[in-house]
């Protein structure tokens, strides 16, 4: 008499592997979508941290006539402030940009995708010698955030902004790493408007972009700060008036 062994055929393994293949490609794809948003929050959640940081910075340190200041961007990786030696200015320019000085701040060094993150700030309001006040002018030659590159239909998403914080996102195009060296280049004029100097309108980089990610075309994240909560903060500590 024959006896069934009980085991599987050739084809029978085939379409069970078939099966499991499908189910582990079926897996992967929410996997990496879940590990994407992961960075997209916890680099979120550090802008925020950051934005604290800087007011905490401001709190703490004033400047020669007793006001307080915040401080100027990282231009050479070594997550410290730099300032020109001759006037302890940021730059000579009306605003000064770099890497957040993460080291000076207590913060990560790098967002979730392992670059810096990106600091832009108004020199009168990082200024060691004269610090800032509720007089302190927030309307000309302020930071502005729009919701698109293009000048003819862009609209103001916020304005008179004392600094703006952001991150390169997950291609980091535009971004400086942790090497000291840029990143390759963004490739859409969006991205571009918020890369380190290499804004769309080179006579006027005071600008920026935010709005939601575009697949192939903007993955950057960008926070700011108005000068309202800015003065609040302070005179809520007892810094100002």
């Amino acid at each position: 008499m024959k006896r069934d062994t009980g085991g599987f055929t050739l084809v029978e393994l085939a379409v069970a592997l078939v099966i499991v293949t499908l189910l582990l490609g079926g897996l992967l794809m929410p996997l990496s979508a879940q590990m994407e948003q992961k960075n997209y929050n916890d680099t979120r959640q550090q802008l925020a941290e950051a934005r604290e940081a800087l007011l905490g910075y401001a709190m703490t340190h004033a400047a020669a006539d007793g006001k307080p200041y915040l401080p100027c961007p990282d231009i050479n990786n070594d997550g410290k402030e730099d300032r020109i030696a001759a006037t302890l200015k940021c730059s000579a320019a009306n605003s000064a940009e770099g890497a957040l000085p993460w080291s000076d701040l207590g913060l990560q060094a790098t967002d979730a995708w392992g670059n810096r993150l990106h600091y832009r700030v108004l020199n009168r309001f990082a200024d060691v010698n004269t610090g800032f006040s509720l007089s302190t002018p927030t309307s000309s030659n302020a930071l502005t955030v729009y919701d698109s590159s293009d000048s003819g239909t862009r609209k103001t998403v916020a304005t008179g902004l004392p600094l703006v914080l952001l991150s390169h996102g997950p291609n980091g195009f535009g971004a400086l790493n942790v090497s000291g060296g840029l990143n390759a280049a963004p490739t859409t004029a969006d991205e571009l408007a918020n890369a380190d100097g290499s804004d769309a309108d080179s006579s006027n980089d005071d600008w920026f972009v935010m709005h939601a990610p575009v697949q192939n075309d903007f993955d950057d994240i960008v926070v700011w700060l108005p000068a309202a909560v800015l003065f609040n903060r302070m005179v809520t500590a007892g810094k100002l008036p």
